[in-house]
């Protein structure tokens, strides 16, 4: 006999907590793909957003952050965080820039930005949520989002390695 499944809660939760993301990425998609030491257009970009650069098929976000995002990262207890991480070697100089990998470490999956309580970014297969310098806060992620070492920006352009 037929009978209506309930809806997997999960599967509501992930697709709420996507939907702004996925609103604006309908506007306009942020992907660059590039090779390994390529450039990213980062013209585009105002403080408190970013972009996606797909570098040897791995995402990459590149964000540029707004001087609060800086502040509330950098004034961060060490001792609040699983992976203690200085902001200030993750992004360097004025912190402005940050460019991570979009691969959560617990296991594997695509992050999502702008996401969770500290509008980092969030796993929503299992969960993990990271903060604007891609540290992780809560979850099964053992580790913070890897840095991906850039170069710039030199005027519109900004130099990644790869993932």
């Amino acid at each position: 006999m037929w009978r209506r499944a309930d809806p997997d809660r999960r599967a509501l939760l992930a697709a709420a907590l996507a939907a702004p993301a996925l609103a604006r990425a309908a506007e306009v998609d942020p992907r660059q793909y590039i090779e390994p030491g390529g450039e990213v257009d980062v013209s585009g970009l105002a403080r408190g957003d970013w972009l996606i650069a797909v570098v040897d098929d791995q995402p990459v976000f590149v964000r540029r952050r707004t001087p609060a995002e800086v502040a509330a990262a950098r004034a961060t207890p060490m001792a609040a965080l699983r992976d203690p991480a200085r902001d200030e070697d993750r992004a360097p100089g004025k912190g402005e820039w940050l460019t991570v990998s979009g691969r959560c470490t617990h296991a594997g999956c695509t992050v999502m930005g702008g996401l969770g309580p500290y509008h980092g970014w969030m796993c929503l297969c299992h969960g993990s949520i990271y903060d604007t310098s891609g540290r992780v806060r809560s979850g099964p992620a053992p580790r913070n989002l890897a840095v991906v070492p850039h170069r710039g920006p030199a005027g519109r352009r900004l130099t990644l390695a790869a993932a």
